[in-house]
């Protein structure tokens, strides 16, 4: 169930490179994954419509909390790690749409991928 939880992380990758950079410390995985949690039913539920309101709080907070490259290298790691987890029960098309669905703006464009390389993420 650890990391069902964590895999909703791998939405997010993209909403984690787009913020500022400032030089604090890094995130820890507790705190990507207890923001995305509220997400897993709706990464993995095909029955379940929208992510609901607690999902996207979540969504919010964390983006609120990627300041730094090495916060959103970090959250990049927690999310591969999580996605690697669950395989197979991802849903990678509901994952990409979380930020619209839930009204989130992230100025990153881009397919989200287990390969993606966090060293790279700015």
């Amino acid at each position: 169930m650890a990391g069902l939880m964590k895999l909703e992380c791998l939405v997010f990758i993209y909403m984690i490179a787009a913020g500022p950079i400032t030089a604090k410390a890094a995130l820890s995985c507790g705190e990507v994954n207890s923001n995305l949690k509220p997400c897993t039913g709706y990464l993995t539920n095909g029955g379940i419509s929208s992510p609901g309101p607690q999902c996207c709080n979540g969504v919010r907070k964390l983006n609120g909390m990627v300041l730094t490259t090495l916060d959103r290298r970090q959250a990049c790691r927690c999310i591969k790690n999580a996605a690697r987890a669950v395989g197979p029960a991802l849903n990678a098309d509901r994952a990409a749409a979380i930020p619209r669905r839930c009204g989130v703006k992230i100025p990153y464009n881009t397919q989200i991928r287990i390969t993606t390389r966090c060293n790279t993420v700015r």
